[in-house]
């Protein structure tokens, strides 16, 4: 099968506003970017942990690569538009290396940030627009798989030696490569299920051992040195049940944190699934409140417009101190 990114997808993505980075990196400015330089708002990850959304950039190595085509996902997979490509092999020549990437990353969000200048809006500090063309953090989570990635440690490498904060999401199915990759800032481990069977209907894993390599990465979480987070991507009526099981996993990993995010009906996930799927914060709050009484995991916060509550281990948050 043909590894190169179809043209028909490429069409697309730059149509949802993706900024292709090579052959398959990709950026894309995040809504809370705007939304903090213009209203003050900020993601949750601001209130959770003290990273700035106006200095924040997500970016993806690999846009197009995927182990799963996760029912909830945003991104486009090959059903969606009725093209099929490879994804889930990369050769060395189809990838930007990490200084590339990120010089790239870092390009594409000055661009982003042309129509906020305070010149041209008027809402916008000086100060806060000077910050936000020197971005601190980068969100390893827009699209695609990032453990996929061949020199996925040179990327957290290189973000760390521009004192730069990291946070990777990765679906959890290659624990042979966390256990040795250089470590980001903070790791998401996905949990979209509590058992096999869920996990399959709902994941749609490309390999059959997808289940176990998960529980295999839930194993190690609690060795790796770094912040550890376990999310709980919830979809009404597909996965919003059996509690205890996905306690289970939590306590296997014993991450520092939990995060129990409700699924949000955008992107091409739209196709798949229905406005109902998409849980209240009621809902999601009453969920989290369950796994707290089962883990011992506190519930720290929460954001409503996100539909995300935060557990923890500890009593308070460790927020990152990004200078």
């Amino acid at each position: 099968m043909n590894t190169d990114m179809p043209p028909e997808l490429r069409e697309k993505l730059v149509r949802q506003g993706y900024d292709i980075l090579g052959d398959r990196g990709a950026f894309k400015a995040c809504q809370w970017q705007k939304k903090s330089l213009l209203l003050g708002d900020v993601c949750y990850k601001q209130r959770f942990y003290g990273i700035e959304s106006h200095r924040c950039i997500q970016i993806t190595p690999l846009v197009d690569k995927c182990n799963q085509e996760c029912q909830f996902c945003w991104r486009v997979t090959p059903s969606d538009i009725g093209v099929t490509w490879d994804q889930t092999h990369v050769s060395e020549p189809e990838f930007l290396e990490p200084k590339q990437l990120l010089d790239a990353a870092i390009m594409a969000n000055l661009r982003s940030l042309g129509g906020f200048n305070p010149k041209v809006a008027a809402c916008v500090s000086e100060e806060k627009y000077r910050e936000a063309r020197e971005p601190r953090h980068v969100a390893i989570s827009l699209a695609g798989e990032p453990t996929l990635y061949p020199v996925i440690s040179g990327l957290i490498d290189e973000i760390k030696r521009r004192r730069m904060t990291s946070f990777l999401v990765t679906n959890g199915t290659r624990p042979e490569v966390l256990s040795r990759m250089s470590l980001p800032t903070q790791l998401y481990v996905t949990l979209a299920a509590p058992d096999e069977e869920t996990y399959r209907a709902l994941c749609r894993p490309k390999d059959s051992d997808g289940w176990t390599q998960l529980n295999k990465t839930q194993e190690l979480l609690s060795s790796l040195k770094c912040r550890r987070v376990n999310r709980l991507t919830m979809v009404a009526g597909r996965n919003m049940y059996d509690v205890r099981s996905y306690a289970r996993l939590v306590m296997k990993g014993e991450p520092d944190y939990v995060e129990v995010k409700g699924y949000m009906f955008l992107g091409t996930s739209r196709q798949r699934l229905s406005l109902s799927n998409a849980p209240s914060h009621r809902d999601i709050r009453a969920f989290a409140e369950k796994l707290s009484s089962i883990t011992g995991y506190r519930v720290l916060d929460e954001q409503v417009e996100s539909r995300v509550v935060l557990l923890s281990r500890d009593s308070q948050i460790e927020r990152m101190n990004v200078q």
